[in-house]
Order: structure tokens, then sequence, then C-alpha cells
């Protein structure tokens, strides 16, 4: 990200995770499951200038969480990627 945290894919646990500049874990953002705010395996994360993240997930559906990780949208449902 560009304050220079980083985010990571959990494709295990079905989350993403969130560490500070300094490697610090800070939080995470969802879990296994279909609803908003879940995902099935989050696959690619993106952000906008705004701070907002952006999750697709292997069901091709894009979520966007607020830049606190708190559930914002589903903007985009483009069916699964192959």
């Amino acid at each position: 990200a560009e304050d220079g945290s980083i985010w990571v894919t959990d494709w295990g646990q079905k989350r993403i995770q969130h560490f500070g500049n300094t490697g610090t874990f800070n939080s995470t953002i969802g879990n296994g499951g279909i609803a908003n705010g879940k995902f099935s395996t989050p696959s690619a994360i993106d952000f906008d200038s705004s701070g907002n993240v952006f999750v697709l997930d292997s069901t091709g559906r894009v979520q966007k969480f607020d830049s606190n990780g708190d559930f914002v949208s589903t903007p985009i449902t483009t069916g699964a990627i192959e």
C-alpha cells in the first residue's frame, strides 16, 4: 500500500492479513464463506486513492472494504476465475 503497509491474501484461512510498514500485524479482513465480507479464496488485492481495499475472490467477485477493513460493497461480480 502507499503507506508502506503490507496486505497478504491468506488462501488457507480465507482472509486478508494487514501488516504495518515494520511488519507488525495490524488486522484481518474476512473469513471463509460466501456472504459479504467473506471469501472463498481471496486471489488479489488492490487499492484506490482513498485507501479503500478491493479484494478479488476465486468466485470472480470483487469486494470493496474501507481503510479500516469494514465491508462497503460488491461493485463487480464476474463469475468464477479459471
